[in-house]
């Protein structure tokens, strides 16, 4: 018989000088985890799985922690499809969990941080990761406060990105995780301020991922809307329901893409002024935008703050009775930079 000739790369050609193969992948039928019995793996991270898991080391789920574990092993290939991941990448994934989403990212991305709050759950991650040389995992919070990621996890990923071979290769940063819900929002924010990723793609609470890619005069379109709109271009991927989830949570998720538009983030002047000035505004959403500006300027008793505002409306076009959800990312962002000029 004659012999097969040797499949060629994914790109259809021979790989280029010094490139990374990308570990060969096995075939699936709904998951691409290893046999258990595998040196440093786990089982599939199913329902029983789990429950067999953490009945042996005695683990009991935190809620205040968000630990929901996915349990739907396509929407895992789903989630990790959906990033794209290239060989040269590093990847962030917060809530490294029992790892089984983190095994994956180790061997399609150059570089793995992940972090986990728990400690317990850490233990689990590295016992299976236990091969995994290009995982970082980081045990503690993933945010120092509201509004600032943990310096252990920023020098994570700096050192991770300092690893890498620069010549003739496109270099990204990644953001890939199931999201706890409690810190889903603190996240991305403080991504997007301190270190912006080139994509993200979360699971996250149906209604914050609706929030993040709502527009102008929806139902959904809030502050987080105009500060990710702003840098942004998103996609809901899919809608989960509580059962794709162990333990279930109340209300439905989704997989939430983000593409960061370099040059639309560019036109921001100032990120955190900016960001101040959209939270600032959308504490008082559903009052008329001119009086909540008039506030902001110093109120009506400070001479010229009104002359100041009417300008800008003027300037704008804006109706007197216009509120805050109808106005667009694109036109925050030159309004902040008017009103912060004047």
């Amino acid at each position: 018989m004659t012999p097969r000739p040797p499949k060629p790369s994914r790109s259809g050609g021979p790989r280029r000088p010094g490139k990374r193969p990308r570990p060969e992948r096995r075939p699936t039928t709904g998951t691409a985890s290893p046999p258990a019995d595998s040196p440093g793996r786990a089982a599939r991270q199913t329902t029983a799985y789990l429950r067999k898991l953490f009945a042996e080391v005695g683990f009991t789920i935190d809620a205040r922690k968000g630990q929901n574990f996915l349990v739907d092993l396509n929407l895992l290939d789903l989630l990790e499809r959906s990033a794209a991941i290239q060989p040269d990448d590093v990847v962030l994934e917060v809530g490294s969990g029992t790892a089984a989403l983190t095994e994956r990212l180790s061997r399609a991305a150059f570089r793995v941080v992940t972090a986990e709050i728990d400690p317990r759950l850490a233990t689990l991650a590295r016992d299976r990761l236990i091969d995994a040389e290009n995982v970082t995992i980081v045990e503690g919070d993933v945010l120092a406060r509201k509004h600032q990621l943990a310096p252990a996890v920023l020098d994570a990923i700096t050192a991770a990105e300092a690893d890498r071979q620069t010549a003739g290769r496109i270099e990204r940063f990644l953001l890939v995780a199931n999201l706890p819900y409690c810190v889903a929002t603190p996240v991305i924010s403080n991504l997007l301020m301190a270190h912006p990723f080139a994509s993200a793609t979360v699971t996250v609470q149906r209604e914050m991922g609706e929030r993040m890619i709502a527009t102008a005069g929806s139902h959904s379109y809030n502050a987080l809307s105009v500060w990710v709109g702003a840098q942004c271009r998103g996609e809901i991927v899919r809608i989960l329901p509580p059962s794709a989830f162990w333990p279930r949570p109340k209300v439905d998720s989704a997989i939430v893409h983000l593409e960061l538009d370099e040059v639309r983030r560019s036109c921001i002047e100032n990120l955190p002024r900016f960001h101040d000035f959209v939270r600032d505004i959308f504490c008082h959403r559903r009052k008329v935008l001119r009086g909540v500006l008039i506030r902001m300027a110093g109120g009506k008793q400070l001479p010229g703050a009104v002359e100041k505002i009417d300008r800008l409306f003027a300037d704008f076009s804006f109706e007197r009775s216009i509120r805050a959800e109808a106005i667009d990312p694109d036109t925050f962002v030159r309004l902040e930079q008017a009103y912060n000029s004047g």
